[in-house]
């Protein structure tokens, strides 16, 4: 029993060191960027010596990686959960916009950082895949929102979900990018206003869907 709280407490203390590393990381990258960052740095700023940071990860690129996936889950896992379960797609549209503005103004930070992994993934090749597979990760969430809610409300859509979520992932960036840069010219409905535009065109009642051989549905 004793061995086992003890080997319970070393796994609790190395996860609060990965923490208090990420955390110091993801301050740092949106400081100086990845190139302008040290490994130094992110220890000291986590309170620790670069043996704690290398006995976690394998280096600034491993660190900025596992940040990276790190983002992108808390993100799409905090939009997901702003929007599962109201009434209606346009209500999603909206409050999930609103959320995402929000965060923005919140952590205007978060938006440096992806810049960051962006800007990493296009100038290196040999992680690009990686970067990638993350982001695609993220639009699969966004997906599946989108799948769920046609199947939830009887919708047809015009395009495949799947590139729907990439049109509004894209929204999404470029409308914080320019929130960011110049707030006031940005009015803080104007995502989800769009959104919601975009949604109507794409989105329509199965019962004005193009007909379709009886049992079959159109593919979300």
């Amino acid at each position: 029993m004793g061995v086992a709280s003890e080997r319970l407490t070393r796994e609790q203390s190395k996860a609060q060191t990965k923490a208090r590393l990420l955390s110091a990381a993801r301050k740092v990258f949106a400081r100086r960027g990845y190139h302008g960052a040290s490994v130094e740095e992110i220890a000291a700023e986590a309170g620790f010596s670069t043996g704690a940071l290398y006995s976690n990860f394998d280096g600034k690129e491993d660190l900025f990686l596992a940040l990276m996936d790190h983002e992108i889950d808390a993100y799409s896992e905090e939009i997901s959960a702003a929007v599962v379960g109201l009434a209606s797609v346009a209500d999603r549209a909206r409050d999930g916009a609103r959320h995402w503005m929000e965060i923005v103004e919140r952590e205007p930070e978060m938006l440096m950082l992806f810049v960051e992994f962006w800007a990493y993934a296009a100038r290196d090749a040999a992680v690009r895949e990686r970067v990638a597979a993350s982001f695609a990760k993220a639009r699969r969430g966004l997906t599946k929102l989108i799948d769920d809610g046609a199947r939830e409300f009887d919708l047809h859509l015009e395009l495949p979900a799947e590139h729907l979520a990439i049109a509004i992932d894209a929204l999404a960036d470029g409308i914080a990018r320019q929130k960011l840069a110049d707030p006031s010219a940005v009015p803080d409905d104007l995502m989800g206003r769009v959104l919601s535009l975009l949604l109507s065109g794409a989105a329509r009642p199965l019962a004005l869907a193009p007909a379709v051989a009886e049992g079959e549905r159109p593919s979300v």
